[in-house]
């Protein structure tokens, strides 16, 4: 019955509460759906590291694994694909966010780089994949050769001035800049993002757009809502992220609801 359909979904604040939780009735209803032959993906800007330790802390695992907002995708055992930063914007990046003075991490396919540790308080990974690189500039400049993204802790107005920096010198098409919260700015491939990734899973199971249904909860998750006409905004998404769904719903469970009925 539902072989023919894809759902991909977010994890914080999507398939996981602000406490990490996933709802009890949600997760029987996820599990049901892939009992009944649905392709289930969760697709976040967390590392694969935490995919998988959701999927073995709630019980299942998703078809295909969507990493660091569509830089890297995983099926259940090998890697099928990862899209690093061109080297060529990497000595002008690293003058620009460095510059700044804000705290700034590097991921690559499978770790994140720290200049120094983080705050206890801070750490919002549920599986530490970090490195500590004493000159991290430096290092992501003359040794990393796989960066898939820059992450910048900071301020709005502050990402603003590398926004704009980054464009003046590289032009506007040369990277993504994406707020993925109120104090983090993340910088990776034009290549990337998470509906290009979900692009790439429609055409790997070879599905129509109409059986795809996807959920998010932040600007990240909107060029997945582009994809589909079955986007759904859910738990605390803010107005402008639900005016650019298709739907809203309160929780995963009541879109998998939905697929059953044929929405």
């Amino acid at each position: 019955m539902m072989k023919d359909k894809l759902l991909v979904c977010d994890l914080d604040g999507t398939l996981l509460d602000a406490n990490g939780a996933i709802d009890e009735v949600s997760l029987e209803k996820i599990k049901q759906f892939c009992e009944d032959g649905g392709h289930f993906v969760v697709c976040t800007g967390r590392m694969d590291t935490d995919i998988r330790y959701i999927e073995d802390k709630l019980g299942f695992k998703s078809e295909y694994r969507i990493s660091q907002n569509g830089a890297v995708i995983y099926d259940k055992s090998e890697q099928l694909y990862y899209e690093t930063i061109p080297q060529k914007y990497i000595a002008t990046l690293n003058r620009i966010i460095f510059g700044v003075g804000l705290r700034t991490e590097v991921s690559n396919v499978t770790n994140r780089l720290f200049p120094s540790p983080r705050d206890p308080k801070d750490i919002a990974e549920f599986v530490d994949s970090s490195i500590i690189i004493e000159n991290l500039e430096n290092f992501v400049l003359e040794q990393e050769k796989n960066p898939t993204i820059y992450l910048t802790f900071g301020e709005k107005q502050q990402f603003q001035e590398i926004r704009e920096k980054v464009e003046e010198e590289l032009g506007e098409d040369a990277v993504n800049i994406v707020m993925t919260s109120p104090n983090s700015l993340e910088i990776f491939s034009k290549k990337v993002s998470k509906g290009q990734a979900v692009e790439r899973i429609i055409q790997q199971l070879q599905l129509e757009r109409e059986n795809v249904y996807t959920a998010g909860d932040a600007e990240s998750d909107v060029s997945m809502f582009h994809v589909t006409p079955n986007s759904y905004a859910v738990q605390q998404a803010e107005a402008a992220i639900r005016e650019q769904a298709d739907f809203y719903a309160e929780n995963v469970g009541v879109i998998i609801d939905e697929m059953y009925k044929g929405r």
